[in-house]
């Protein structure tokens, strides 16, 4: 809106129409507003914001998670950030148009190696219960001092088809040494699949281990 100072025959300023009116110590002046150009967007453009929504959906989900395990890994900055980062440089796969993610590639932890070597899943149906045992390399607990880090099992649903619970993870921790860590399932409506990862977080103090993509599992 443009102001009239000192009646019909003062001084003009402010915006009327698609001109603005400005006052200066050497003047009265009309500008034009400048034009707002909406270009659409180019095809890199919509493939990056692509990229963007879809690890941001997942990340966001996750964010309980990823503030333990990017904590020590993100500092100073947030871990949310350093998440979304990494996940978008290592974990997509570009097919045709769009992105698919790389569950094994998905870090939902960042840290010290993974000291698994091998382990095994068993799901008791009757007790609803998931237990998953592992091997380690002691040569990687004893560099990091990781055997006393308690064991985060994470069961997250990716699949965006209203599962009940999308996040499930273990309440009692063990050790890593104690090569095994129980989850309990609730009981679901519904068969839901849901990608497994486990890493290992120090008890006190802000160190933990990458995370480990387990696979897959229905329950």
């Amino acid at each position: 809106m443009a102001i009239i100072k000192n009646g019909v025959n003062g001084t003009v300023s402010g915006k009327a129409g698609s001109v603005v009116f400005v006052l200066t110590k050497t003047g009265n002046y009309v500008r034009s507003l400048p034009r707002i150009k909406k270009r659409a967007p180019t095809p890199e453009q919509l493939l990056s914001r692509t990229r963007f929504k879809i690890v941001r959906s997942h990340i966001s989900l996750l964010n309980s998670i990823i503030k333990i395990g990017y904590k020590a890994y993100s500092y100073p900055k947030r871990a949310y950030d350093v998440a979304m980062s990494y996940n978008l440089n290592e974990a997509l796969i570009q097919e045709g148009d769009g992105f698919v993610v790389n569950w094994q590639k998905f870090m939902i932890a960042k840290g010290s190696p993974n000291p698994i070597t091998s382990y095994t899943v068993d799901f008791d149906q009757e007790k609803q219960v998931l237990q998953v045992t592992w091997e380690y390399d002691a040569y990687l607990e004893k560099k990091f001092d990781t055997r006393s880090y308690d064991s985060f099992l994470i069961l997250y649903s990716a699949a965006d088809n209203g599962v009940e619970y999308p996040l499930l993870m273990n309440d009692s921790k063990n050790s890593l040494i104690s090569g095994k860590q129980d989850v309990n399932i609730p009981e679901h409506r519904k068969e839901a699949t849901y990608e497994l990862y486990i890493f290992f977080v120090e008890s006190y103090g802000g160190g933990n281990t990458d995370s480990l993509h387990l696979g897959k599992i229905k329950v």
